[in-house]
């Protein structure tokens, strides 16, 4: 009785610690997206999930973070560093409102930004909120 006492004791320390080191990676996670969106001072900004990038055609990758809108620059941020997308204001070509995107269809309505530089276009989707007010904060 004391082993299995002693092991469930064990067990339960092992679960608190590893819910507390989630927490403290959650809560840093946090931090430095609030800390990367400051940096780009956004006029607006909103919780957003990236649905698809036109050039990654392979990857695909979705994320979850902020969409965020300034005088120079329409940016998604990720909450986890990593796949950043930042387009210059005066880049873009148009801003649309659509369920499909990529060959790939949501359930909701979609924000879909294409844009110019050097030649070459490319185009990003977002589940937002009101994409449509988006589309209108770009025209």
């Amino acid at each position: 009785m004391d082993v299995l006492l002693t092991v469930l004791g064990l067990v339960a320390g092992l679960v608190l610690l590893l819910v507390a080191a989630a927490v403290v990676r959650v809560v840093r996670l946090r931090r430095q997206h609030r800390r990367r969106v400051a940096e780009l001072r956004p006029e607006h900004a909103e919780q957003a999930v990236l649905f698809a990038v036109a050039s990654d055609r392979q990857t695909q990758v979705r994320g979850i973070g902020s969409l965020l809108l300034g005088p120079e620059h329409l940016a998604f941020v990720t909450l986890v560093a990593g796949r950043d997308v930042v387009v210059p204001r005066d880049t873009v070509t148009s801003a649309s409102v659509s369920r499909t995107f990529m060959g790939r269809s949501s359930g909701q309505d979609l924000l879909v930004v294409t844009w110019e530089r050097e030649g070459l276009g490319d185009a990003a989707a977002f589940q937002v909120g009101d994409p449509a007010a988006w589309r209108e904060r770009l025209a």
